[in-house]
């Protein structure tokens, strides 16, 4: 969590980063019982909505509140009126190197985060990709001098309209079975029993805990969440974009180079008679910034964009190959003699596949399993530029985690080794 000032309030304060969760209005406060624990949670905030609430829970420092009235940020985020009116709205507030994120969809609060402002490219990447995937038009508001790219400007004084709204209060105690119980003995000793059997009736029963399916349906949910792009879309273009690219230039020569799922490669140069100042003075503002590296050999740049391709596809998961099928499909004819069937090799292609492993830690007990699971595997690829022709054959159920490109010393050529994880069911 972190604590904002709140100006003309000396003992008011702005607080960010709470956890939310939405559940029905009707026993509502068994739902607030239940998440205060998962949370440990000691205080809470509650907004109504159309059919439920939706609730934020925090544990403050006794000392970092005591004398404070605290009001959510976020709640009075989700209540301004252009916030309301749109399926998804994301609110950045940069505050010095980081940043306040407030996304609400539907008007329900699904994040309130702290972000570093060097990693916000990525998590916003994230959150655009969500919203695609789930027809969400959606709005960036900003505020702060570092953030670009936003669809309409945030105004801090936004959040001090509404004084009242978005109050922090302490989680009421749960009032110990045995009290009621004694005052029912008490009364019937003096014989008004009935009477206070009905203005005391005992606390409703607590919520079972999640079924081993509905904790699987929340673990695919978390998975398929992460950056999944196909590897046999990704690679190959990724490939090609660094095979458009002049190798040389001012006496540098390409090195290797290194990408992940989503945002921007990086790139090494090697000294090949150049100087740092030659390199700079002729580099494009596209690669920038460069860092030039203490050992006076290598120098590191800003990679090309990596493109947005399809994804892993869960509704397509009845078209998933098994593991076996899968290493069938990706052998050619002298693989097919390999005496160990996990590692494929032929002419310096290599693929590893690892042995599948379910999404959720614990087992299922006899009968909670109902259908076939997503399980999940680790996949590495090693081989020479030429073969890349092989990657665009690879089936719908890989998705690419990494991509490193390497300019061979022994003059074989490019190289580059590709890692990312295969979906099955079982």
């Amino acid at each position: 969590m972190h604590f904002e000032n709140i100006p003309g309030e000396k003992d008011a304060r702005l607080v960010f980063g709470l956890e939310w969760r939405a559940y029905a209005i009707k026993g509502a406060a068994t739902e607030r019982r239940r998440y205060a624990e998962e949370f440990d949670a000691t205080h809470y905030v509650e907004l109504k909505t159309k059919g439920e609430t939706i609730g934020g829970f925090c544990a403050p420092d006794v000392t970092e509140r005591k004398g404070l009235t605290l009001y959510s940020a976020a709640a009075r985020v989700a209540l301004l009126e252009r916030v309301r009116s749109r399926p998804a709205v994301l609110v950045l507030i940069q505050n010095e190197q980081h940043v306040h994120l407030i996304l609400v969809v539907r008007g329900a609060i699904t994040a309130d985060e702290e972000v570093a402002l060097v990693a916000l490219t990525d998590r916003r990447n994230s959150i655009e990709d969500q919203c695609v995937k789930s027809g969400l038009q959606l709005v960036t508001l900003g505020y702060g001098a570092q953030l670009h790219d936003v669809d309409e400007t945030f105004e801090v004084r936004e959040l001090l309209a509404a004084r009242k709204v978005g109050l922090i209060k302490k989680i009421p105690i749960r009032v110990p079975t045995f009290i009621p119980l004694l005052v029912i003995a008490c009364a019937a000793f003096f014989g008004v029993s009935k009477a206070i059997d009905i203005m005391n009736p005992p606390p409703p029963p607590p919520a079972p805990p999640p079924t081993y399916m509905q904790d699987y349906q929340a673990a695919v949910i978390r998975a398929m969440a992460a950056p999944a792009p196909l590897a046999s879309v990704l690679v190959p273009k990724l490939l090609a974009m660094f095979g458009s690219q002049e190798s040389n230039s001012s006496g540098w020569q390409f090195s290797k180079a290194s990408c992940g799922a989503v945002g921007v490669c990086s790139v090494t140069y090697k000294r090949k008679g150049g100087t740092f100042k030659d390199f700079d003075s002729r580099a494009p503002s596209s690669i920038r910034p460069i860092v030039f590296n203490p050992d006076g050999l290598h120098l590191d740049t800003r990679g090309p964009d990596i493109p947005i391709v399809e994804r892993v596809a869960l509704n397509e998961q009845q078209t998933w190959p098994t593991r076996q099928a899968l290493i069938k499909a990706l052998q050619t004819d002298p693989q097919k003699l390999s005496v160990n069937p996990d590692t494929l090799d032929s002419h310096g292609y290599t693929v590893d596949i690892k042995e599948p492993e379910g999404l959720l830690a614990r087992q299922p007990l006899p009968g909670e399993v109902h259908g076939a699971l997503v399980r999940r595997g680790a996949w590495v690829i090693n081989a020479y530029k030429w073969q890349s022709a092989l990657l665009e054959r690879l089936p719908s159920n890989m998705a690419l985690d990494t991509l490193d490109v390497e300019l061979k010393e022994d003059g074989t050529g490019v190289h580059f080794t590709a890692k990312g994880k295969y979906y099955v069911l079982k």
